[in-house]
């Protein structure tokens, strides 16, 4: 049906849409799309480095997620959460069993930001007092609670309903606020964060939020030792650690989850994104001697949605029968060893950053001022819409100088080699 339809009828809905997304308009009408690679209606390919908000991390229509979900919607769709499935009881079963730690009980949600709003009730249910710590640039959602605790958005109208909370320097390295070097500094983020928190803290804080590598905010990781340490300060000030792995999940850093590759297990983990194989598929995974949600805490209609907990239990499986995690490690190593090289021979290359296939390129006007190219950034993305590559951008409307390469880990080395043809040549364009 969709295939027929007129231009007049695609404008018209185009026109009736209200807008409010954060992405920029792509000028594609999406045809059909395999691994690594969509289509256009008029038949042009590109390969999809952006893995469809970093999503589909075994590729676009994997045989193996389509052949489960098939089976899944012959059989039933949608069951409310007050009935067992076996879709449903298998996934849990897996996903307590892939967790690291203590991360043993499973909660499910319908978007990643229900399931960060999931994971701050969640803390709240077992500490006192509402007040919580984020990152600067972290960025956790756009529903309420999880917007205001996110970087701070232009035009933000909402924040009256956001509850109090603090944010605190990361460890920016490239951008350290404190204009010292790593590992010189000594973690002094962490130090300052602490005082900072015992300074401004109306109440005990009842827990920090943070992306084991910042997403939205800039493609961020951090030094090894900064995890433990922040794991550290979490404990002695009583608070409960929440990790975001929603964008580092299931693949994407080259491990099951971040927390694996950094050796630091938070009290509570926000997963989904990759997880679905492309269906909708949230939820958080919780310390196991944590006090659980109260009836009615965190239930929605379609959260246990049958057919997408099908979709990720064929997900998990492509990843293991296919060494996707070594996978995603190899081709990131292809991509950012490339893209280092290049860092050498471009001003406006200033820093790149993985793990895995979460890969960041910050562009700078000077390397020595490190002054963000934002126009450059934003114009990088046109450039390669041209030339059949679509990239990430950082943030939105032009607020972010960092361009995402996070494609699906069955991306051909073929592929790669397309791709780091076409960042340097906009590079060599962007430069002169």
């Amino acid at each position: 049906m969709t295939q027929k339809a007129s231009e007049k009828d695609l404008e018209a809905g185009r026109s009736a849409l209200l807008g409010g997304g954060v992405g920029r308009g792509m000028p594609i009408v999406v045809q059909r799309a395999r691994g690594a690679s969509l289509w256009s209606a008029d038949g042009k390919e590109y390969i999809d480095c952006t893995s469809q908000a970093w999503s589909v991390n075994v590729g676009h229509c994997h045989p193996k997620v389509v052949a489960a979900v098939t089976e899944q919607v012959q059989a039933f769709t949608h069951i409310r959460t007050s009935f067992e499935t076996v879709p449903k009881l298998l996934l849990t079963k897996k996903l307590s069993e892939l967790a690291p730690g203590r991360l043993k009980k499973v909660a499910y949600s319908l978007t990643g930001s229900d399931a960060n709003e999931g994971a701050m009730k969640l803390a709240m249910r077992n500490h006192p007092g509402d007040l919580f710590v984020s990152l600067w640039d972290g960025y956790h959602g756009r529903t309420l609670a999880t917007l205001n605790i996110s970087w701070p958005h232009p035009n933000n109208r909402f924040t009256a309903w956001g509850g109090p909370f603090i944010r605190v320097p990361q460890a920016y390295c490239y951008r350290c606020p404190f204009d010292l070097s790593y590992p010189a500094c000594a973690l002094e983020c962490v130090r300052f964060a602490k005082v900072s928190i015992l300074k401004n803290a109306s109440e005990p804080p009842v827990a920090l939020m943070m992306e084991p590598v910042q997403g939205s905010g800039g493609m961020i990781d951090f030094p090894p030792d900064y995890y433990p340490a922040m794991r550290k300060m979490c404990d002695e000030l009583g608070m409960l650690l929440i990790w975001d792995e929603i964008q580092t999940g299931f693949g994407r850093v080259g491990d099951w989850f971040a927390a694996n590759i950094y050796q630091t297990v938070p009290d509570i983990m926000i997963i989904g994104k990759g997880l679905g194989g492309g269906f909708p598929m949230f939820g958080l995974l919780a310390r196991d001697d944590l006090k659980s949600f109260e009836p009615g805490d965190h239930s929605f209609t379609f959260a246990h949605f049958p057919v997408s907990m099908a979709a990720a239990l064929a997900s998990i499986e492509a990843i293991e029968e296919e060494h996707l995690l070594e996978r995603a490690r190899r081709i990131g190593a292809l991509f950012t060893d490339a893209l280092n090289a290049m860092k050498e021979k471009y001003e406006l290359i200033g820093d790149i950053r993985g793990p895995g296939l979460m890969i960041g390129i910050e562009l700078v006007k000077n390397k020595k001022t490190k002054e963000p190219a934002r126009e450059e950034a934003h114009a990088f993305v046109n450039e390669g819409l041209k030339r059949g590559v679509i990239f990430g951008e950082s943030k939105y409307l032009k607020l972010g100088n960092v361009v995402k390469i996070k494609p699906p880990m069955v991306i051909s080395e073929s592929q790669v080699e397309q791709v780091l043809g076409v960042v340097e040549e906009i590079t060599q364009k962007l430069s002169t």
